[in-house]
C-alpha cells in the first residue's frame, strides 16, 4: 500500500476525498490529513508519503510554498494540486515544481481513479527499479569481497581497488568473520540461502558489514565501528538468531584485524585457522583474537599419550563403582589435557570418549542389574557426543551424564567402603599407610574399621597391606631390580624386615626367588633355543 496525505483547509473536503474512492482497491491508503501547510510539514516528515493531495489556496502559507519546500527535501514525491479557480498563473507555477496533477474542485471521481491507478503502477515499477538496484548493489559489493579474498598477490589488482573506491570499501580498519552452518540432516543449502538473506537484511540495516559467501562458509567483512564491544554482541546475536530460524545452530570465528585491503587474506587465514580449531577453544560466542586456545605447547608423542590415557578408564570404572564422583570431572578432564597436549584431532578426542563411556557403560551395566533399563538411554546419550562442537562444553556433558547414569546404583554402604580401602592400598601400598589414617578418613574408629576389613577381606589390614607391597616387590625383583630397592620402592624402610616379610608370605627369601626366577628365565631360553 501506499500512503497519501490530504491538505486541505476544509474539513468537508478532507472528509469528502477520503470517502470519495475506495483507495485500498487502487493501492492506497490515506495516512491522514492537514489543515494547513504547518500541519501537513509536521504530518509529512511523520509518515513521508508516497502521495500529496493539497489545496492550492489556504491560509498563511499557501500550497505552492508547501510543494516548493518539501520538493526540495524529496524530488520523488508525487503531488496532485487541488483548487476551486481555474486559475493559469497558479496553474503554471505549480507545473514548474513538478507536480502530477492539477485539478479542480469538485473533484471528478473518474478522473481522479484513473489518475490513481496510473500513479499505482508507475510506483510499482519504481520500487522493482530500486529493489533491483539494490540487489546489484550488494550483490556487486559480495563478489568485489570475494574476488579480494581469493587475490593471492599481496597488492590487489588497481581495478580490484578501483572498484573497492566506488563500492565505498575503503575503510580505517578490516576484519573477516566466517560462519559455519551446522546443517546436520539437510541435504541441500535451502537453509544457508535463506540464513544469508536474513543476515544481508541485518547487516544493510546497521551498516555492520559485507555479507558474503566462500567456499562452504557465510562470511562478513566487518565494517569498523566505534562502539565494537556492543556492534560485536549485537552482530553474534543477529547471527544466531538468524541460524536458529532455519532450525540451525553455528559456529562463528573472527579473523584477526587489518589496516588495509591487502591484509584481507590474513584476516580470512586466521579466521579459517580458528575455524579449524574450534573444539579447543571455549567461547560460546564468536572465537577471535583474544579467545583462550585450550591446545598450547610443543605436542606429546602418541605413545607417551597412549600410555597415559590406558589407566583412565580404569580408575573412571573405581570412581563410578565406588560412589566417588568427586573424582570424575578431574579424570574427564586429565584425559582431555592429554590428548590436546598430544595434538589429537577433535574426531579422535570424541572417538576417545565414546569409547570410553560405551566401555564404563557395559561393565557397570552387567555388575548392576539395576541398569538395565537405562542402558539403552544411556547408549543413545553417548552418541550425542559427536554434535558438540566444543571440548569443555563436551566435558561437562560427559561428566552429568556419568554422574546421572551411575546414580541409578543402589549401593550397600559397607562394600563402598571396602572398595574406597582397597583402591587406596592398591595405589598408595608405598607410603606409610596406617589403619588409624584410615578411620579418620572414613570416621570409624580403628578397631571397628579393622574388624569390617578383616569380615570382608579374610585378612587383618596391615596382612593384606604386607601381601599387596610383596606382590608389587616380586615384580619389581622379575624386572632385575635389587633387593633393597625393590624393598624401598614397595615401602620398606628396613631391607631386613622386608626379607622376613617376604619370606613369611612367599616361603622363601628375596635372593632365592631372584635366582629361581633367573633359572627359570635360562631354562625357558634353552628351551626356546633348542626348539628352534
Amino acid at each position: 500500500m501506499y500512503s497519501v496525505l490530504i491538505v486541505d483547509d476544509e474539513q468537508a473536503i478532507r472528509e469528502g476525498l477520503i470517502t470519495l474512492l475506495d483507495w485500498e482497491s487502487l493501492g492506497f491508503r490515506v495516512a491522514d490529513t492537514a489543515a494547513n501547510a504547518v500541519e501537513a510539514r509536521h504530518k509529512y516528515d511523520l509518515y513521508t508519503p508516497d502521495l500529496l493531495i493539497v489545496d492550492i489556496r489556504m491560509p498563511g502559507r499557501d500550497g505552492l510554498e508547501l510543494i516548493r519546500e518539501l520538493r526540495e527535501d524529496n524530488p520523488e514525491l508525487h503531488i496532485i494540486i487541488l483548487s476551486g479557480y481555474a486559475d493559469f498563473s497558479y496553474a503554471k507555477r505549480a507545473m514548474s515544481f513538478g507536480i502530477d496533477s492539477y485539478l479542480l474542485k469538485p473533484v471528478d471521481e473518474d478522473e481522479m481513479q484513473l489518475y490513481l491507478m496510473n500513479l499505482s503502477r508507475e510506483l510499482d515499477e519504481q520500487q522493482a527499479h530500486r529493489k533491483q538496484n539494490a540487489a546489484v548493489k550488494v550483490w556487486s559489493r559480495e563478489m568485489l569481497v570475494q574476488s579480494l579474498l581469493m587475490e593471492s598477490s599481496l597488492q590487489p589488482a588497481p581495478a580490484l581497488m578501483h572498484s573497492a573506491a566506488e563500492s565505498g570499501l575503503l575503510w580505517d580498519s578490516y576484519q573477516v568473520v566466517l560462519i559455519r552452518l551446522l546443517l546436520q540432516n539437510h541435504a541441500d543449502n535451502g537453509p544457508s540461502t535463506a540464513v544469508k538473506a536474513r543476515l544481508t537484511a541485518g547487516f544493510d540495516s546497521n551498516s555492520w558489514g559485507v555479507v558474503f559467501s566462500l567456499d562452504s562458509y557465510l562470511g562478513v567483512l566487518l565494517q569498523p565501528s566505534y562502539q565494537k564491544e556492543l556492534v560485536r554482541k549485537l552482530m553474534v546475536q543477529s547471527i544466531r538468531e538468524a541460524a536458529e530460524a532455519e532450525g540451525l545452530d553455528c559456529i562463528i570465528t573472527a579473523g584477526d584485524m587489518v589496516d588495509s585491503l591487502n591484509g584481507l587474506s590474513l584476516s580470512h587465514h586466521s579466521a579459517l585457522a580458528r575455524m579449524k580449531d574450534h573444539f579447543f577453544y571455549d567461547e560460546p560466542g564468536m572465537i577471535g583474537p583474544d579467545s583462550l586456545k585450550l591446545r598450547t605447547g610443543q605436542p606429546a608423542r602418541p605413545l607417551e599419550a597412549e600410555r597415559s590415557l590406558a589407566p583412565v578408564p580404569g580408575r573412571l570404572y573405581f570412581a563410578l563403582d565406588t560412589g566417588n564422583h568427586q573424582v570424575i570431572p578431574s579424570l574427564i578432564h586429565e584425559a582431555g589435557d592429554i590428548m590436546t597436549a598430544a595434538g589429537m584431532s577433535e574426531m579422535a578426542v570424541k572417538s576417545y570418549y565414546v569409547r570410553t563411556l560405551t566401555a564404563l557403560s557395559n561393565k557397570l551395566g552387567l555388575q548392576y542389574k539395576e541398569l538395565g533399563g537405562a542402558q539403552g538411554w544411556m547408549d543413545g546419550q553417548i552418541q550425542h557426543i559427536y554434535r558438540h562442537t566444543s571440548l569443555p562444553r563436551l566435558q561437562r556433558y560427559i561428566i552429568e551424564l556419568l554422574e546421572q547414569y551411575a546414580g541409578g546404583i543402589v549401593r550397600d554402604e559397607l562394600e563402598v567402603l571396602m572398595k574406597r580401602m582397597l583402591d587406596l592400598i592398591h595405589r598408595r601400598y608405598a607410603e606409610n599407610l596406617k589403619l588409624e589414617t584410615l578411620a579418620d578418613v572414613f570416621a570409624y574408629s580403628s578397631p571397628y574399621l579393622g574388624k569390617l576389613f578383616k569380615s570382608s577381606t579374610g585378612s587383618s589390614f596391615n596382612s593384606y597391606l604386607d601381601k599387596v607391597r610383596i606382590e608389587k616387590a616380586k615384580e619389581l625383583l622379575d624386572q632385575g631390580c635389587k633387593i633393597h630397592q625393590a624393598a624401598s620402592e614397595v615401602g620398606f624402610s628396613d631391607v631386613d624386615y622386608f626379607r622376613e616379610k617376604f619370606k613369611k608370605i612367599e616361603g622363601i627369601s628375596p635372593s632365592v626367588y631372584r635366582r629361581k626366577d633367573s633359572a627359570q628365565n635360562d631354562d625357558f631360553s634353552e628351551n626356546a633355543y633348542e626348539n628352534s
